[in-house]
């Protein structure tokens, strides 16, 4: 299945499909370019073998391949990267430590992000009572940015996103 043309950001590209499809497309057009870029350098080295290589068409990604390509891929990333992951992780008992060891980052650029979510989750919730952070798991939320250790708090199940 081909994403539409007009999808040529990572915004468009998460809405058409989910993100597994999105994988899969994405390694199909990854596999296509790498292929048509590796019969190109074997015929630029002159040791293109059609007996050997194989001898269909490889033709490399068209303009709209790449930019789809460039959507996709950043629209894994973000879906992956998602903050809500830390979140959870921390819930869990992953100390502030491994999570910028894991994410190679910094301890406080860490917490600073955390916050920054969960304020936006909190704002969130403001607008729409059914999703986001409540008071209370915002006020457990900005205080967990401040303390360390281990320890989850009891009876907290993590379900905010």
């Amino acid at each position: 299945m081909t994403m539409p043309e007009h999808n040529t950001t990572w915004r468009d590209a998460r809405y058409d499909m989910p993100v597994s499809r999105q994988m899969e497309r994405y390694d199909k057009l990854a596999a296509q370019d790498a292929s048509a870029r590796a019969r190109a350098e074997l015929v630029a080295r002159g040791i293109y073998d059609p007996a050997r290589h194989g001898s269909e068409d490889r033709p490399p990604l068209t303009v709209a391949e790449h930019i789809e390509l460039l959507a996709l891929a950043e629209s894994i990333a973000r879906t992956v990267r998602h903050p809500a992951n830390i979140h959870h992780a921390l819930l869990a008992g992953v100390t502030w430590a491994e999570i910028a060891r894991v994410i190679d980052s910094d301890e406080a650029a860490v917490r600073r992000d955390y916050q920054q979510w969960a304020d936006d989750q909190h704002d969130l919730n403001k607008q729409f009572p059914h999703l986001g952070m409540t008071a209370d798991e915002y006020a457990d939320a900005t205080a967990r940015v401040r303390r360390q250790g281990r320890a989850p708090e009891p009876g907290h199940s993590g379900t905010s996103s």
